[in-house]
């Protein structure tokens, strides 16, 4: 990335009293232009991003990428990102629990649909994303008001929203596209590494489920209510 004045931070709110040393091998591993870490701990997740950024505007960063620690990156990850010069733009990431789907998400708040198929490789356009690994130009953040990230709920059901889907929806609403680059792909850190392999196993798994409950009907099985 050309720019006279450049200037990355890296911000890692940590959540959590210890990070997982897949994660640790990861970010060691990645490619990095001069950096300045940025770190915040203890705290809701929303006021931990909001002073990351505060942070990254005090240390005179230009860009600024969130990066959680309960993920696994991509060697190639920052310079990619970096590579499009975009205000918003995010790796490929999994939600850790099922139904495991992208978090590539389009439609309005509290009817967004997953992003299923998409080119390899491909730049997509989406409506939110999570912040797992969410590159910023920081002028984005100088446009927005504060506080950027916060606790949200639905405005029809009231269920919570989290701080990143909001955002994103505030963005879009400003006129800014939020990207993701599917050829960086972040391993999710639960019990197990979820990937892209997670969610497809789990959804062909239910959609065999579905099957053989359509099949047990058509022959008068009874099939009993799943809760």
């Amino acid at each position: 990335m050309k720019i006279s004045n450049f200037r990355l931070g890296i911000g890692l709110p940590l959540s959590y009293h210890m990070i997982p040393s897949a994660f640790f091998d990861s970010f060691i591993s990645m490619e990095k232009p001069p950096f300045v870490y940025l770190r915040t701990s203890n705290g809701p997740i929303d006021e931990m991003r909001n002073a990351i950024v505060k942070d990254a505007f005090e240390s005179n960063c230009t860009h600024l990428i969130m990066m959680d620690t309960d993920q696994v990156y991509d060697p190639k990850t920052i310079p990619r990102l970096l590579s499009h010069n975009l205000p918003i733009v995010g790796c490929l990431v999994y939600r850790r629990y099922p139904p495991f789907d992208p978090l590539m998400l389009r439609g309005e708040m509290g009817k967004y649909q997953t992003v299923e198929e998409w080119d390899k490789d491909a730049l997509v356009e989406v409506d939110a994303t999570g912040t797992g690994c969410l590159l910023f130009d920081m002028e984005v953040f100088r446009k927005m008001p504060a506080p950027w990230f916060r606790a949200r709920r639905e405005p029809e059901t009231g269920k919570p929203i989290g701080e990143d889907i909001g955002f994103c929806s505030e963005l879009r609403a400003a006129g800014y596209k939020v990207f993701v680059d599917t050829a960086v792909p972040a391993g999710h850190l639960s019990q197990m590494q979820i990937t892209d392999g997670s969610w497809r196993l789990y959804r062909r798994l239910n959609e065999l489920s579905k099957q053989e409950d359509a099949h047990r009907v058509e022959h008068g099985v009874v099939v009993a209510v799943k809760t």
